[in-house]
């Protein structure tokens, strides 16, 4: 049985960094529930291989490790998952492939994995669905597809995507579910609005659990827009969004911005030329507000110098979820 406090939601690099902010403020058990219907890259190699029959990894492993307290175990098994050989594929796929298989299933992985580690995982790593699908989308001039790593090879393109869904369309799994149903907190991690967030409420199951709740619900936003999925958007135009896709009139209570207007100097200068070469740009803040949300701008993100790109911090993150007492500590 799942017992949490606080439930993220998402998959990609964001989820991984709220987790590690959350432990740092203080919280003690975090459940992510995280999408496995990843195409791209080694993970996509790795489910044509299989015929689409297996689920996606990545972002379950990455997730997972964000939950471990510090250490140089913790950093050695981190540098072995994210070894690549010279075909490009990743070693942390392919042992949790193999968890899997020997869990029985990937809800059982993180037991195993802190068995045969000794890892203190704080918390738990939830798949959303147990059974393999694909993300299908439909953009605005109509063309359609299948396939979750077709987002990211269009990412530059303004055919915005106008459709997401499932094919075939799957049931959410039961601890996926059981984590929604019992948390206190529910965060909507930033990543990629159509391959990890939305992708994570359209299994069956999910947006009536979501609606149902009565924990209190935080949308955290990109940093940057992403020319395909939300150019042009401000944080009104994500709660549109979410509220479309799980049918709710009151689908978060907060929506947290980073405030870019923190960063200054000539590496702000040069990230944001960089950006701007792939027509992407600040999420906006508007003053309109279609629903009962409470905004808040907050001093939350960095500059990653080694490739000059914006990154949420986990240390200006902590000390926001702190102040904040999301619920009570030490659960």
């Amino acid at each position: 049985m799942i017992n949490s406090t606080i439930c993220t939601i998402g998959g990609g690099t964001g989820m991984p960094v709220i987790n590690e902010a959350l432990l740092k403020a203080g919280y003690k058990h975090v459940d992510s529930v995280v999408t496995t219907f990843d195409s791209g890259g080694d993970t996509g190699r790795m489910r044509t291989d299989e015929r689409g029959r297996i689920l996606a990894f990545s972002d379950y492993w990455r997730s997972l490790i964000s939950l471990w307290t510090d250490g140089k175990q913790k950093a050695d098994w981190v540098e072995m998952l994210r070894f690549r050989d010279g075909r490009g594929r990743n070693f942390g796929n392919i042992f949790f492939q193999f968890m899997s298989e020997k869990a029985g299933n990937l809800s059982d992985v993180d037991n195993l994995f802190s068995h045969l580690t000794g890892a203190k995982i704080n918390g738990s790593v939830v798949p959303v669905s147990l059974v393999p699908t694909d993300v299908c989308f439909e953009t605005i001039s109509g063309a359609k597809y299948c396939g979750e790593h077709h987002l990211d090879n269009l990412r530059m393109s303004f055919d915005k995507v106008s459709k997401v869904w499932l094919t075939p369309e799957v049931p959410a799994n039961e601890d996926a579910l059981q984590a929604l149903e019992r948390a206190k907190v529910i965060i909507l991690c930033p990543g990629s609005m159509y391959g990890s967030l939305i992708t994570t409420i359209l299994p069956k199951g999910v947006s009536e659990t979501y609606k149902k709740s009565k924990a209190k619900k935080i949308l955290m936003t990109n940093l940057m827009s992403v020319a395909n999925e939300n150019d042009g958007y401000t944080q009104d135009d994500y709660v549109k969004i979410f509220a479309r896709y799980l049918g709710d009139k009151k689908p978060v209570d907060q929506v947290i911005m980073a405030d870019i207007n923190k960063l200054k100097g000539k590496s702000f200068e040069k990230t944001m030329q960089n950006y701007e070469m792939e027509h992407s740009y600040p999420i906006r803040l508007s003053e309109k507000q279609s629903y009962d949300y409470e905004t808040l701008v907050m001093d939350v993100a960095t500059i990653d110098k080694s490739n000059f790109r914006l990154r949420h911090s986990v240390s200006k993150l902590a000390k926001v979820f702190a102040t904040m007492n999301l619920c009570r500590k030490g659960n």
